[in-house]
């Protein structure tokens, strides 16, 4: 666990130690994201351990025509967009 953090009273077992939230959108894709988040933590898993990297927020981020992912203060928080836009 990065930064000497620990969480407590966790629902679920976490995919990756070295990620320490993993936030969907709310809504009723929820639960499906946060599966989809659980995944890409766990297949990072051995990347992040190899390069002795962490991460304190893994989120997902509203659809949205002009990226797909992005990353604050050096991986302190990663965002990810994982619906495609909706056109009207």
């Amino acid at each position: 666990m990065p930064l000497g953090i620990q969480r407590l009273n966790a629902h679920q077992t976490h995919p990756n130690d070295l990620i320490i939230f993993i936030k969907p959108l709310p809504g009723p894709t929820a639960p499906v994201a946060q599966d989809f988040l659980s995944r890409v933590a766990a297949i990072c898993k051995p990347i992040m351990a190899a390069s002795h990297l962490s991460v304190t927020t893994l989120e997902e981020y509203e659809p949205n025509r002009e990226f797909v992912g992005r990353n604050f203060n050096n991986g302190e928080i990663i965002q990810l967009v994982l619906q495609a836009p909706r056109t009207g």
